[in-house]
């Protein structure tokens, strides 16, 4: 696989957010944040790979449509966050970043794809802190609900 400035992988995700009372509560760990237990064991977010000609945004959407069942969300502008990680597939060491757009969710209701995901849950964001399983998915949760918390009222009129 040919490498893009040192990353041999990429996937595109959804950070899903529901927030409390239509999103208009200024109190902390109003909103929920949807984690997915992948079959592998983890707990992180909605994430995949980009089909031929999908932009990054076209990926993440399609993705978090197939494994959560959600149709119902606004994308947060364009807004993204990365996190990069190493795993080891078939004797290979790869470098693998996802890059996550933030949505907006009108329902909690989630009808998730049963052979990607084991489970899900809304959680609020110390929870949800408490529950990731990775690091790196724990300092890109910090630094979307600051963006939220920062930018909440402005958002939410997007």
């Amino acid at each position: 696989m040919a490498s893009n400035n040192g990353v041999d992988d990429q996937a595109f995700g959804i950070v899903p957010i529901l927030a409390a009372s239509g999103g208009s509560s200024p109190e902390v760990d109003a909103e929920k944040y949807l984690l997915i237990q992948h079959q592998a064991g983890h707990w992180g977010f909605p994430k995949g790979h980009a089909e031929l000609g999908e932009t990054p945004i076209e990926s993440a959407c399609r993705e978090f449509e197939e494994e959560t069942g959600i149709r119902a969300y606004r994308l947060i502008g364009t807004t993204s966050f990365s996190e990069t990680y190493t795993v080891f597939k078939k004797s290979k060491t790869l470098r693998k970043t996802v890059t996550y757009f933030v949505a907006l969710v009108n329902s909690a209701e989630v009808n998730y794809q049963a052979d990607e995901i084991r489970d899900y849950a809304w959680l609020p964001f110390q929870a949800a802190l408490e529950q990731i399983t990775f690091v790196q998915s724990k300092q890109l949760l910090i630094q979307v609900n600051d963006y939220f918390r920062t930018n909440l009222g402005n958002l939410l009129n997007i």
